[in-house]
């Protein structure tokens, strides 16, 4: 009976126990720690990095005693670790535990978020019943994104020549934890046998190469440099590297020992028709420009060409008598005909005869001048000048003075301005200001200008305002100017802005540059988005009014209307298209009250068929009523053709060919037809060009000018005297055991074969830097190089003799191979599962070198010059997770020894120390 009523009681009790709930909650907020830098996270939720580590306490409670058949289990992502743990002490009649762990990410993790989940269970079995209960929470981590591409050089040459190949090689790695896709990109060459963009998973790696053919200039030594550019997705900073390669001359050229003057001397025959007339002239020319001094101090350039054929000034065809001197860049003298810029009100762009001094001081500056303009009808002599003060590099002030003799409605005086000016050019900031008055016929007058230009990050803004009175005789006349434009660079693609313009100036040009400056009234918004490089997208709503200033007007209109274009630019492909809709208002029509539908389409395709010639085509259709005098919808079709062609930088031709042009286009000249061929010969040229052109504002009914020009130059270097001053270079090679004899030495152009004793010498050598290279006998391939590091700089000095000594030695060698360690502990990176990317750099004042290790572990550099090294071990994107071990060294390579090299690498062990005393975690608000 009692031990009935004893059962009895134990199966009360379990079922009672039974119905306690157990709970189980975090009791901390998961932060990263170890190899990363530290974060924090909302509560119940944490930030870790790849290859970190963090804890979480989980509490276990239950409202009656928690029993001995409780168990845990705690459940992780793939490949994550459990490096440690502590699991409470037991004892009787406990209600709460709790439970410490220390997790591990890998190093490869991709970023997004993760579950770890923490679960207990009990089991309790009895005769009578089972009794299970369990409870569970899941913690929710998340991986940071880790955006790394690192780049190195890999191979590079130690010198190059003109006219060869570059080739750099290129290590590209992606040390973050998310597939990196990029561009590549090259402005100095192009990237061999890479597409555009690249795709590398993380930890992945790959090589490139970038060529660029170095071209031939008349340097004796200069530098290259070779480019390469990441352009990582989503807005991440660009990656960039470049690298300065030597360059020398590969030419051998014929030392002068003359000073000269370059001179073209030449002549032009001209047959063209105007005005329904045939016309044929002959001209001579002569130009010559340069120092005249062998210490360059006086420069001179000078045009002659006669006699005047003034009726077809378009294509140069009148006659110029032209001196410029500069002394020192601080005095500037102009004489004969010449083009005054003054500023921009008084005189913008004037080509007439006369003189012009100009001299720069260190803080001041001044201008004076005479001119007769030549071919502008309403404007005689000119006299005046400026004073400036610079207050620094960047910005001025000024003082301008001019008389201008005018004809004006038929009408002939002098008009007398004065202004003030100031200017600022800094390379985000640029302003312009002008304030002038005019006093002409007993009136006064003013004029102003102003010209803003800020351009930051994500803002830019132009602005720009000219005014002219009615009775301000300078450039304008009677004119206004007024245009606007701001945009806002949303993202490095996308661009934002708004633009307006009141346009209604008369300008006054010469009649060799011809221009016509209708009233405009216009607003526009506009987005701007170029995807990469090569596409551009280009979306604007536009608000306008253009009226044309002739008689009779040839346009007069209104329209508002939408505007698409799109731009490809490729190596070998480009095309522009643009379309527009909307409706138009033709104001040339009286009474016309009524909007006309008005769209068009514009095709400017143009393609590369060889290296050396372009071919492109112009289609447009505009469907329109703006230039109909009756205010009928036309189908308007314009249509034509380009080339250009350049064959080995000595031949070189261009044509052009429009049917017509719209009325309103903005020109210069109005080209129909324009072909020119140059052909240069080094001392011969031979140009022919012609054309079918169109001049304005002419006063004659046939308007369409055919012309035809040949011309000739002779290109002469005229002797002014002996070269002074010249140096000489002599020098030897040194060492023992290998031949002296046959090396090939190279002095920027000039090249000497080394005789049995290794001595070499150029005499006759103009002062100047050069670099000194050695092209070795079949000596160099037996492992001998020089000792100094090739091409060294020569300085050739005026009158003195330079010596160059050249000692060679036979190289050592350096062999290696990286051990991998274990923790020395149980715990934190107990485990190296994978082996990390390995860099190997050799440095020295010779020269760096970097490769990888083999599949074996193991590396070597071959061929290294004796003397002091640096060689250092790394680990490219993941240096903080493990250690190398006297990871730089000093090493002394020695003649025709090999030294054999070890490196270990361990994880970077972390201790963790538990106290015996039970502590609590609490969070304070």
């Amino acid at each position: 009976m009692y031990r009935l009523i004893a059962i009895l009681l134990l199966l009360t009790g379990l079922n009672g126990y039974g119905q306690s709930p157990i709970t189980v909650s975090l009791a901390n907020v998961p932060s990263p720690a170890g190899w990363g830098p530290a974060g924090s996270g909302p509560a119940g939720s944490g930030t870790v990095v790849p290859g970190g580590h963090f804890t979480l306490f989980f509490d276990v409670k239950s409202s009656s005693s928690l029993p001995d058949s409780l168990r845990e289990e705690i459940q992780l992502p793939e490949k994550w670790r459990l490096l440690s743990q502590r699991r409470p002490a037991r004892t009787p009649g406990d209600q709460s535990l709790r439970y410490f762990y220390v997790i591990g990410t890998p190093a490869a993790c991709a970023s997004g978020d993760y579950q770890v989940k923490f679960h207990v269970h009990t089991a309790v079995v009895s005769a009578v019943q089972t009794d299970g209960r369990e409870a569970s929470v899941q913690v929710p981590i998340t991986i940071t994104p880790i955006r790394s591409i690192e780049l190195f050089v890999v191979t590079q040459p130690e010198f190059i020549r003109e006219g060869d190949t570059l080739r750099l090689t290129y290590l590209i790695r992606n040390s973050g934890n998310n597939p990196e896709k990029f561009l590549v990109k090259s402005d100095q060459g192009k990237v061999d046998h890479i597409a555009d963009s690249l795709t590398l998973e993380p930890g992945a790696g790959t090589n490139v190469t970038v060529s660029q053919v170095i071209p031939v200039t008349d340097n004796n030594a200069w530098q290259a440099a070779s480019n390469l550019s990441i352009m990582m997705t989503g807005g991440a900073e660009p990656v960039y590297s470049v690298t300065s390669i030597p360059v020398f001359s590969s030419k051998v050229r014929k030392i002068d020992p003359y000073f000269r003057f370059p001179v073209e001397v030449g002549g032009t025959y001209l047959s063209y028709r105007y005005g329904g007339r045939q016309f044929t002239a002959y001209q001579y020319l002569a130009t010559g420009k340069g120092f005249i001094d062998q210490k360059e101090r006086h420069y001179i350039d000078f045009t002659v060409r006669g006699p005047n054929q003034f009726v077809f000034p378009a294509i140069g065809t009148y006659d110029q008598y032209s001196l410029d001197y500069a002394w020192r860049k601080r005095l500037f003298v102009s004489a004969g005909d010449y083009v005054l810029q003054l500023n921009n009100l008084m005189e913008f762009g004037r080509f007439g005869r006369g003189l012009r001094v100009e001299q720069q001081f260190k803080k001041v500056a001044y201008t004076l001048f005479y001119q007769k303009a030549r071919f502008f009808m309403n404007q005689k002599d000119a006299i005046g000048g400026r004073f400036l003060f610079k207050i620094k590099e960047s910005a001025n002030v000024g003082v301008h003075y001019a008389s201008k003799n005018v004809l004006f409605h038929h009408q002939q005086f002098w008009s007398h301005m004065t202004g003030l000016a100031a200017s600022v050019h800094t390379r985000e900031f640029n302003f312009e200001s002008e304030l002038s008055a005019g006093q002409a016929i007993g009136k006064t007058d003013y004029g102003a200008f102003l010209r803003l230009q800020l351009a930051k990050k994500w803002i830019s803004i132009t602005s720009n305002l000219i005014y002219a009175g009615k009775h301000f005789y300078g450039f304008y006349n009677n004119s206004r100017l007024f245009n606007n434009n701001i945009g806002f660079n949303i993202t490095r693609k996308l661009t934002i802005g708004a633009s307006n313009n009141f346009s209604d100036v008369n300008p006054s040009l010469d009649a060799n540059l011809y221009s016509v400056s209708p009233k405009d009234r216009s607003y526009m918004g506009y987005i701007s988005y170029q995807p990469d490089q090569r596409n551009r997208f280009y979306l604007f709503y536009s608000k306008a009014e253009r009226k044309d200033r002739q008689q009779p007007a040839a346009f007069h209109y209104s329209e508002n209307f939408s505007n698409f274009s799109y731009n490809l630019a490729s190596q070998k492909f480009t095309l522009f298209y643009q379309g527009r809709y909307g409706y138009s208002k033709n104001h040339l029509v009286p009474d016309n009250n009524g909007r006309n539908e008005s769209f068009s389409n514009l095709i400017q395709p143009a393609v590369r068929l060889f290296p050396w010639i372009w071919v492109g085509g112009y289609f447009e259709h505009q469907r329109t009523s703006k230039f109909s005098a009756t205010g009928a919808v036309e189908n308007l079709l314009f249509y034509g053709g380009n080339a250009r062609v350049n064959i080995k930088r000595n031949l070189y031709a261009s044509f052009l060919y429009r049917n017509n042009y719209a009325p309103d286009e903005l020109y210069v000249r109005r080209s129909f037809l324009d072909a020119s061929i140059t052909l240069d010969l080094k001392r011969h040229v031979f140009a022919l060009s012609g054309g079918h052109s169109y001049i304005p504002n002419a006063a004659n009914t046939d308007q369409n000018t055919l012309f035809f020009n040949i011309r000739y130059a002779l290109r002469l270097n005229v002797p002014l005297g002996r070269k002074k001053n010249i140096g000489t270079v002599r020098g030897k090679l040194t060492g023992l055991g290998y031949r002296k004899q046959g090396n090939l030495i190279q002095l920027g152009s000039h090249k000497f074969m080394t005789d049995s004793t290794g001595m070499f010498s150029f005499v006759g050598v103009a002062p100047d830097r050069y670099y000194l290279s050695i092209i070795q006998n079949e000596s160099g391939s037996e492992g001998v190089v020089p000792v100094v590091r090739m091409p060294m700089l020569v300085d050739v000095r005026p009158d003195s003799l330079s010596m160059v000594e050249i000692p060679l030695t036979r190289t050592g060698s350096i062999v290696g191979r990286i051990e991998f360690l274990k923790a020395k502990q149980n715990g934190l990176s107990a485990v190296l599962t994978e082996k990390p990317p390995v860099l190997i750099k050799l440095n020295g004042e010779n020269g760096s070198y970097l490769t990888e290790l083999n599949d074996k572990g193991e590396f070597s550099f071959r061929e290294i010059r004796p003397g002091n090294w640096e060689i250092s071990v790394f680990i490219p994107g993941s240096q903080d997770r493990f250690v190398v071990e006297e990871s730089n060294r000093q090493l002394t390579v020695e003649t025709d020894k090999t030294l054999d090299l070890t490196f270990r690498i361990r994880p970077n062990e972390k201790r963790i120390h538990f106290s015996e005393r039970n502590f609590e975690v609490s969070v304070k608000k």
